[in-house]
């Protein structure tokens, strides 16, 4: 990976994770252009911290109070949203794995598009008087779950997510802000399982910890690509998020749903009749 790789893979992940069009399949894309099949999972994981970086400083003072009232605050939300994606991940990793090939981009893409059109719908038929802006049980349930079934490439997770607080009945703005808060433990423990896969890998061997991630960046370009991801990952992550916050309050997700959906029909199109 050179550090041109590494500045447009950053640039795709922190617009993506916030902007309803998926990061990771538009990861996959990426690498897919750039020829980087055996770049390892270790890269999409750092990625992440990067938008990470960018969740923590625009939403501060949320999380500190959380962290300061855990019973009173969101947090207690913030864990039921969770548990669905904690299950996926554990009963569905193999599958999971395979969705990352990208076979199933093109379709994941089209998903995409008919959850933000159906997510706007349901939002513009309800009445303003029974949308609600605090998170309840119910909302994380609904918003747990499609964040699960989000986990797949070319769906996207931030769209997903609001869209199931929208069906719950929140505003789409207090969905927004939600979602980015469902990626803090999402991403924390994707890392956690990747950390504990190195681990594994490099007691299977006989080498330290230490030595198989210096490799793993070895073979991502170097620490030099790496950190330029990262921080490109962080920087348009922060301002990802502030545009997205700004797209929910005026203008809605429609016209997401539209590039999703002319980008899915062309990846199949290509996948059917160009790809060898």
């Amino acid at each position: 990976m050179t550090e041109l790789q590494a500045f447009i893979l950053g640039l795709i992940q922190g617009l993506a994770e916030f902007l309803p069009i998926s990061s990771s399949g538009h990861l996959t894309l990426g690498q897919m252009f750039f020829g980087l099949s055996d770049v390892p999972m270790t890269l999409d994981i750092l990625l992440h911290l990067g938008t990470l970086l960018a969740v923590f400083v625009v939403y501060w003072k949320r999380i500190w109070n959380m962290i300061v009232h855990p019973i009173a605050s969101e947090l207690k939300y913030l864990i039921l949203a969770t548990i669905p994606a904690v299950l996926a991940a554990l009963f569905l990793g193999d599958f999971i794995d395979r969705l990352f090939e990208g076979a199933y981009l093109g379709f994941s893409f089209l998903l995409t598009s008919f959850v933000l059109v159906l997510g706007e719908a349901v939002n513009r038929l309800r009445p303003r008087t029974s949308k609600h802006k605090q998170v309840n049980a119910v909302d994380a349930i609904v918003m747990g779950c499609m964040q699960a079934v989000a986990i797949a490439p070319g769906l996207s997770r931030s769209g997903s997510t609001i869209c199931g607080g929208m069906f719950s009945g929140l505003s789409r703005k207090r969905a927004a802000d939600f979602s980015f808060l469902m990626s803090i433990p999402a991403i924390l423990g994707s890392a956690v399982l990747d950390l504990k896969d190195m681990y594994d890998e490099a007691s299977a061997i006989g080498i330290s910890f230490g030595t198989q991630f210096i490799e793993r960046i070895v073979e991502m370009g170097g620490a030099i690509p790496v950190i330029i991801a990262v921080a490109t990952a962080a920087i348009s992550g922060f301002l990802a998020i502030k545009l997205m916050l700004k797209i929910v309050k005026k203008v809605g997700m429609r016209w997401f749903a539209v590039y999703t959906f002319l980008l899915g029909a062309f990846m199949i199109a290509y996948q059917m009749f160009f790809a060898a």
